[in-house]
């Protein structure tokens, strides 16, 4: 007597089964893939801004003092290191100065990955003043487009916009956010946001390290 077991294929049914959950689960891995895509940078963009907001913090307990939104005034406010000559406009400032004065000598140097850096605007110091070398690098959110920074004595001369470019090469010209009353948002300290995906500065997509509810939008 043959005591083998009869091997059989699957039946149909079975088989439609199984095209059925792998269906499933293609589908699910292409919706994480889309949320991925529309959500991841906004993740990275906010963990980037919230970074740079620490730091800009540990600056002010190093020097007494926030970051200026201009480099040539790093040095008097750091009390220390070479001062700066004026880089020769004044594109993407705030963010520029920012990035010099976080790479100060004296400072714990700043991390930051190559995809959140970049020079839109091409432009650099005669001569280096701080431990990354004379390019003006701007620290960028995941669109491409610098973050904007204003330190608190710079609201009053940025009140009508500062000189940004974002992504396209446009100049967007971002303004300090104001409260609903019209005062400053964070008026005893500075600023950092992200323009958001449309690059276009103090709009409902930017990302911003403060509540948002109680702001003008323009």
């Amino acid at each position: 007597m043959n005591n083998r077991k009869r091997q059989r294929g699957f039946s149909f049914i079975e088989i439609l089964i199984v095209m059925g959950i792998i269906s499933v689960l293609v589908g699910g891995v292409i919706v994480a893939i889309n949320m991925w895509a529309e959500k991841g940078p906004v993740f990275a963009t906010k963990n980037t801004v919230t970074k740079v907001k620490a730091l800009i913090e540990n600056w002010k307990q190093t020097y007494e003092m926030y970051p200026p939104g201009d480099v040539t005034r790093i040095a008097a406010v750091a009390g220390a290191g070479k001062q700066a000559q004026a880089p020769g406009n004044d594109v993407n400032a705030g963010i520029e100065s920012l990035y010099q004065a976080l790479n100060w000598p004296g400072f714990k140097s700043a991390e930051f990955s190559l995809e959140e850096l970049q020079n839109n605007d091409d432009d650099k110091l005669r001569k280096p003043v701080s431990k990354v070398g004379p390019e003006l690098l701007e620290i960028r959110d995941a669109w491409e487009n610098p973050l904007v920074y204003f330190s608190r004595d710079d609201y009053g001369k940025y009140q009508d916009g500062a000189s940004y470019w974002n992504f396209r090469g446009d100049d967007v010209q971002p303004k300090p956010w104001r409260n609903k009353n019209g005062t400053f948002v964070n008026p005893e300290s500075f600023q950092i946001f992200s323009m958001g995906p449309d690059g276009e500065p103090n709009t409902s997509d930017d990302i911003t390290p403060w509540a948002r509810a109680e702001e003008d939008e323009d």
